[in-house]
């Protein structure tokens, strides 16, 4: 048993560190993408640009879809992790064989995350909305009140 439970945590850190990459890298591309879509948006509005201003909301929700995606990849994760956590809390409980991070994330998206619903679900979580939401919303005021040149 002490070896399950050697072997069941290393898998828990393992997947722990993986869950947070996620949102590490989510964070770094949005650092990356709301000023880049906003200076977008006003150079659009400034050179009075509707086709620069629809090139940025159309990049502004491709962006929020590959992160609802993104998302979804993580979350299948987490029934593992939950499992791993029950078995820490009973050890008595069902037995777990160690190590099968990619086993358990198929399994999810297989049965969860595959369908548009599931992506739609985390579309509207608001750590996905944003900055994508307002941006678009700022996307489409200018596209219906630009005058272009």
């Amino acid at each position: 048993m002490g070896d399950l439970r050697d072997e069941l945590k290393a898998e828990y850190t393992l997947l722990q560190g993986h869950l947070e990459s996620f949102d590490a890298k989510a964070l770094t591309i949005k650092s990356w993408a709301t000023p880049l879509l906003a200076g977008g948006v006003g150079f659009g509005v400034k050179e009075e640009s509707l086709d620069f201003i629809a090139m940025v909301a159309v990049a502004a929700f491709s962006l929020w879809l590959l992160e609802a995606f993104w998302k979804s990849f993580q979350d299948c994760y987490v029934a593992r992790i939950n499992l791993i956590e029950a078995w820490f809390v009973d050890p008595q409980s069902e037995p777990l064989v160690p190590f099968q991070i990619y086993s358990a994330w198929r399994q999810a998206w297989q049965q969860k995350m595959k369908y548009p619903r599931s992506i739609a679900k985390r579309f509207v979580q608001p750590f996905i909305v944003l900055p994508y939401l307002p941006i678009l919303i700022a996307c489409i005021y200018f596209l219906l009140t630009v005058t272009p040149k």
